[in-house]
């Protein structure tokens, strides 16, 4: 892997006495795309929010660029790393366009939003299509429109780096197709993403690799066709899988 943007050396996340993830290994590339698959419980959210060091890290080491993540200021982490939560609830009445402007925060040296403040979070609403949702209250939002709030919120970030927790659990079929736009957008501008999915016929217009986490361990990491051809998943997730190739030449993966 010639640039790598993100090394995580034999990590491990619990919460007390708990142990969630042990022993992850893993490198991603710039510009790559990749899933986390696995089962509830299996710790896909958990490593996720590690990376983004809001998660319970305690072992191993995160290295962002070469430099470990713990030397990092919280400022300096919001600029190399976009997090898009499953959800999150909105305590204040602001309007669309101001929660995603503060994305822009950790760019910012001015109390003020400046022109480049606007045109990137307009940018960002347009991506996610929720620009006509701008002079919306968030506490006035479904879950599917705050969902793609969140979303922009990330983009207008522009972070090297965007992770996504669940991103279409909230979404219609038309805004899922949204979220797998903005992943391959990201990726072509040489941004790097990881989103954790159940979806599995979802994983691969979202992603080109896959990491199978099974027992808070990397099971598998391969390319997504690898992964949903390996009989590993059907043993990981407790179900005999019938697997069919669609026309399009992509594999399709059905309970039996």
């Amino acid at each position: 892997m010639p640039d790598v943007l993100l090394e995580c050396r034999q990590l491990s996340c619990g919460y007390g006495k708990r142990s969630v993830l042990s022993g992850i290994d893993l490198r991603i590339g710039r510009g790559e795309t990749v899933v986390l698959l696995g089962p509830n419980g299996s710790g896909k959210s958990t490593l996720l929010k590690s990376i983004s060091r809001s998660g319970p890290i305690t072992g191993g080491d995160i290295l962002l660029s070469g430099r470990p993540l713990a030397s990092f200021s919280h400022r300096e982490v919001a600029r190399q790393v976009a997090f898009v939560p499953q959800e999150e609830s909105f305590k204040f009445d602001f309007l669309v366009r101001d929660v995603v402007t503060m994305g822009r925060l950790p760019l910012s040296n001015s109390l003020w939003d400046t022109p480049e403040d606007v045109e990137a979070a307009t940018e960002a609403m347009t991506q996610a299509d929720c620009l006509f949702l701008q002079d919306r209250s968030v506490m006035a939002l479904s879950g599917g429109e705050k969902q793609r709030v969140l979303i922009a919120r990330a983009l207008a970030q522009g972070a090297p780096l965007v992770l996504f927790d669940e991103p279409t659990s909230h979404l219609d079929v038309e805004h899922q197709l949204v979220v797998q736009k903005v992943v391959r957008h990201l990726a072509s501008t040489g941004r790097s993403t990881i989103t954790a999915i159940h979806d599995l016929n979802l994983a691969p217009l979202v992603g080109d690799r896959a990491i199978l986490i099974h027992d808070g361990r990397v099971g598998m990491d391969a390319s997504i066709q690898e992964v949903l051809e390996s009989r590993l998943l059907d043993e990981i997730y407790k179900v005999e899988f019938v697997r069919t190739k669609l026309d399009s030449g992509r594999l399709a993966v059905f309970p039996k």
